[in-house]
């Protein structure tokens, strides 16, 4: 007769093989329905520039409808306090480095054309670290972090391939740049070794995604991808011709009831980088790869409405636009979407900021935060993936000792210190008297982005979701008569007066304190902008009517062509 030990090992025997296989069928299973799940994910980032907040739909506004932008959000995450730099070159530096911009000397006035200064090169980027967990990286578009010499072009900062603009911006149809009476192409494909001068006439946002579309086509998909989208739109160009739109008769037919022909136009243009957003997520369906990536879709500072170029942008109805502390300047438009993310659709309060990023991408790439050594930005991973608390609780905005200005965040608490008075209102809200038609949520449904994704989401979104949705990431604020100056010191409540309105500095005079002691150390830590002149050296009559870089590198010579 078998022992009871005999016995029992049996069915344990049993029971174990048992739970193997069910395991094993589950582990199956889940890699048939998601076959890249267990693979580094690919990761998109997408970079509108100088949009507003107003100039999305996915924020309550009709007048420029975004369906594709918006049906990330139906199935992602609506950052409502994404916060980022008020200029171009600042934004992309703490991007690109998850650090504050001051400790580089890159905060302030972005760079121009001809400057001889850019992110200094003991400064790793996201790209080298990325390519060292042993993704390919590339990047479209825009790059305005330093080109004057090569060791500062993207493919010698981490990137295998670039096709974009070295500086601030082109035109869009015969991508030329002018400074200082200089003007030159300023469209480069580049590679490590090799560079070559691209001479088109379409128009600038359509070479974007074309290349985007050819990029991920040609991707091998078992390996990693990041794939930085720098998107020139909807960036003015030259004060002369400042809004250029793919087709005029298409904008007029599209966007007939807005009244002002400056935001109608600026309104084709935004239309057609939301064109391009959903082109890139059926780009991806269709080569079985949207199934594992991460889309980043953010601006990188407000709008500008008022100034060099009048009437265009809106960031209603935040307070301030481009190059201010407040929150039109800071507050970005931004989502996020995956198929890794948990409990979404949602609207996320939480508060991150633009050098979070790094860490993010990074940690969720399969990296250790901690090889990335000192860096500013926090890992949001958990955060964004689960719905959970975000570890931040404070951020910089900047301190610029140029123009005497500084600012930053401490739970629901922005402090701002300075002369505040540059740009202090509310600007941009020219849509009250156009005859606007009311939002549409099946176009979300129906995009090309909301299409792409439905094929794979086991999410059902309903038009009634999309408008629930959409009313949470809406920012109200009460009527008010006036509001505060601020040309000295003002404190403001954020979640209870997001406008901006009321300085309660003097209620709360501890909280004050508390801040200016963070600037106090940022302050300490401070290098002076690096801000030069116009180098005469620089010139495109120098380079056969190119932008190129124009001081003598380190690395082996690149190969230019001007053909």
């Amino acid at each position: 007769m078998p022992s009871i030990s005999f016995i029992t090992g049996i069915i344990l025997s049993i029971f174990f093989v048992n739970v193997f296989a069910d395991n094993f069928v589950e582990e199956h299973a889940n890699s048939s329905r998601h076959p890249g799940r267990h693979r580094p994910p690919h990761v998109i980032v997408i970079i509108a520039d100088d949009l507003g907040w107003n100039d999305v739909s996915f924020h309550g506004s009709n007048q420029i409808p975004t369906p594709n932008i918006d049906a990330l959000v139906a199935n992602g995450i609506a950052l409502n306090r994404h916060y980022v730099q008020p200029t171009c070159t600042p934004s992309r530096t703490a991007f690109l480095t998850g650090r504050y911009p001051i400790r580089s000397g890159m905060q302030g006035i972005p760079l121009m054309a001809g400057e001889r200064w850019g992110i200094p090169l003991g400064t790793p980027l996201l790209p080298r670290h990325l390519k060292n967990l042993g993704y390919t990286t590339r990047l479209v578009g825009k790059w305005h972090v330093g080109y004057y010499s090569v060791d500062h072009t993207p493919c010698h900062r981490g990137f295998d391939s670039f096709l974009g603009y070295y500086s601030t911006f082109i035109k869009y149809f015969d991508h030329t740049m002018r400074q200082n009476n200089d003007t030159g192409y300023d469209l480069h494909r580049d590679s490590r070794n090799t560079s070559e001068v691209v001479r088109s006439r379409k128009y600038f946002t359509d070479i974007v995604t074309e290349e985007v579309e050819n990029i991920i086509g040609h991707h091998d998909v078992e390996n990693p991808l990041y794939l930085q989208i720098a998107h020139l739109a909807p960036h003015m160009g030259e004060p002369e011709d400042r809004v250029e739109v793919h087709d005029i008769n298409e904008v007029n037919a599209k966007f007939g009831y807005i009244k002002d022909m400056t935001r109608r136009k600026y309104a084709g243009m935004v239309a057609r980088l939301d064109f391009s957003v959903g082109r890139t997520v059926r780009a991806l369906k269709n080569r079985g790869m949207l199934e594992n990536s991460i889309i980043l879709f953010t601006a990188d500072n407000g709008a500008q409405t008022l100034g060099l170029y009048d009437r265009y942008g809106s960031n209603y109805p935040l307070r301030g636009f481009k190059s201010s502390l407040f929150d039109g300047g800071v507050r970005s438009s931004a989502c996020i979407y995956s198929p890794l993310l948990k409990n979404v659709p949602r609207v996320s309060n939480e508060l991150m900021h633009i050098t979070d990023w790094l860490p993010t991408i990074y940690s969720v790439a399969g990296g250790n935060v901690t090889d990335l050594g000192e860096i500013d930005g926090v890992n949001q991973w958990p955060a964004l993936r689960d719905g959970s608390a975000s570890p931040r609780n404070s951020l910089l905005l900047t301190i610029n000792e140029v123009s005497k200005v500084a600012g930053g965040i401490f739970g629901k608490f922005k402090l701002l210190k300075g002369h505040n008075s540059q740009y202090p209102d509310f600007y941009g809200n020219i849509s009250v008297t156009d005859d606007v038609p009311s939002y549409d949520p099946t176009s979300v449904l129906n995009s090309d982005a909301g299409r792409a994704i439905a094929g794979i989401s086991n999410a059902f979104v309903t038009s009634q979701k999309i408008i629930e949705l959409r009313n949470r990431a809406t920012i109200s604020c009460p009527a008010f008569d006036q509001f505060v100056r601020c040309t000295n010191k003002c404190l403001f409540d954020m979640i209870n007066d997001p406008c901006e309105t009321v300085d309660i500095s003097a209620k709360h005079p501890k909280i004050v304190e508390r801040m200016e002691n963070d600037l106090r150390r940022y302050n300490a830590v401070l290098m002076p902008q690096s801000k030069s002149e116009f180098d005469p050296a620089s010139s495109p009559r120098n380079f056969g009517g190119v932008w190129l870089p124009w001081v003598r590198s380190n690395s082996s010579t690149i190969v230019s062509s001007t053909g």
